[in-house]
């Protein structure tokens, strides 16, 4: 911070704006770029003037260094944390690892922003953040030393392997664009730790095995009902990624979706089943699909409606209430059917994800209704075959961000962000993870249950 030059003695004064002026430029910068937003742009975010802010920072060059020294003190922070009261080697390599990930996905904007723009620092300003990136690396080689001196890894040139580490994990945010809806975050993580422990590990070692706690799909195949939300297809995406065969009843895939469906009708592992050819989902539907491509081993109902801007201003969405209301009739309706396939095999999964908080914006009566009753739906589903070792499990998904910020997020972020105990809202990945969780063997013995995945803001609202 003392890098910086500030008119203000008081050393917490300067922190406490320094970082209230950062986060503002972080979204800004990530909106406009870095070379539209003005410092006029600056003090309207922050609600302070323009001079006061040439009290904390000099230019938009001053900001921009104070962003990676954000990013920096938060990366190291958490990878010291993760290191605390570890002994092993290989141990502190995988915590390390996780640890950065977690960073990249806090920070993935000024991520971005510090390799798009670093080249309009001055000399003195990129020596000291390259210095900075350099004391990070000497924390990685110094475990990898610690693990090629207790002979677990062959000797290597630390540094390289330093590097490249680094690089893999940086991947996630600067290849995001191709990235998401391909991998997720644990998919990238372990093939990581694969790469690098079944490589690097001397020939009489015991291997580590880092498996995804035992929760493969690979092999099981899903059915995907109401699969043309932004939460649908990237699950599709996601089980695809997963080894899964996939059948999606959706409406036409649109271009120009965040998640994409891969290959839709083009690909052996999945089958798509357009609304426009064959209709709303049915029983009569579903027993179709069995009989075409096999009954899925797990099932997945998205009862929302996916809404990304709010309705206009005195006029209910109408559309949406009907939307509501027709999802979770399909929902009651299919439930004969499932009951029928997966009783009969002694097995299955069903999953509902509740209408995400987003949904709330469109109809607010038609969200906590059809919410209210997915989740009674659930449990009622659940105690009627739990004896036939089927779990019924629901996923109420909170305010989840989007990589290209849709109209309704641009507008409530930073309100939200502020109401949100977890202080984020989450990622598509959060909600994957939990259906990954859901699907698996893991979660063998959890059944009726309703996981809210919102940070906590569920908490909040019931103080």
């Amino acid at each position: 911070m003392s890098t910086i030059h500030t008119n203000v003695k008081n050393p917490q004064l300067v922190q406490k704006r320094r970082e209230q002026i950062v986060l503002a430029a972080i979204n800004l910068f990530s909106q406009k770029g870095f070379h539209k937003t003005t410092l006029r742009n600056l003090a309207e975010q922050t609600g302070l003037s323009q001079a006061s802010i040439y009290d904390y920072v000099g230019s938009k060059e001053d900001i921009f260094f104070l962003i990676h020294e954000l990013a920096a003190s938060s990366a190291m922070e958490a990878m010291k944390k993760s290191l605390e009261q570890v002994s092993d080697p290989l141990e502190k390599l995988r915590r390390m690892i996780r640890a950065e990930f977690g960073t990249m996905d806090k920070l993935a904007d000024a991520i971005m922003l510090i390799y798009q723009e670093g080249h309009i620092l001055t000399k003195p300003l990129l020596k000291s953040l390259l210095k900075k990136e350099r004391a990070h690396l000497e924390v990685i080689e110094s475990i990898l030393d610690e693990c090629v001196e207790k002979e677990i890894l062959r000797s290597c040139n630390v540094r390289v392997v330093a590097n490249l580490i680094k690089s893999m994990v940086d991947a996630w945010v600067l290849k995001r664009w191709d990235l998401r809806g391909y991998a997720s975050a644990l998919d990238v993580e372990k093939t990581i730790l694969e790469l690098l422990f079944q490589g690097l590990l001397e020939p009489d070692s015991t291997p580590m095995q880092y498996q995804s706690d035992g929760r493969s799909l690979e092999g099981k195949s899903a059915l995907v009902v109401n699969g043309g939300t932004v939460l649908s297809t990237a699950l599709i995406s996601f089980l695809l990624s997963h080894g899964v065969k996939v059948a999606a009843h959706m409406d036409i895939v649109k271009r120009g979706r965040e998640y994409a469906v891969l290959n839709p009708g083009g690909s052996e592992n999945l089958k798509c089943y357009f609304s426009s050819e064959h209709g709303p989902m049915s029983s009569e539907l579903c027993k179709k699909i069995e009989d075409e491509v096999g009954p899925p081993d797990i099932y997945i109902h998205d009862i929302g409606i996916g809404a990304l801007k709010i309705a206009d201003a005195g006029r209910k969405n109408l559309n949406a209430g009907g939307r509501f209301h027709q999802n979770v009739t399909c929902a009651q309706e299919l439930i004969t059917s499932l009951r029928e396939s997966m009783c009969k095999r002694s097995s299955g999964r069903v999953i509902y994800l509740a209408p995400w908080a987003w949904d709330r914006y469109a109809d607010a009566l038609g969200y906590e209704t059809a919410k209210a009753s997915i989740i009674a739906l659930t449990l009622a589903f659940a105690r009627d075959v739990a004896g036939f070792q089927v779990n019924v499990n629901c996923i109420v998904p909170g305010f989840i961000r989007t990589i290209r910020p849709s109209p309704i997020q641009k507008e409530l972020s930073d309100q939200l962000t502020k109401e949100i105990p977890a202080a984020r809202m989450g990622e598509v990945t959060d909600i994957a993870n939990t259906v990954l969780f859901l699907a698996g063997d893991s979660s063998k013995y959890v059944t009726g249950q309703t996981i809210r995945c919102d940070g906590g803001a569920e908490l909040r609202l019931s103080l």
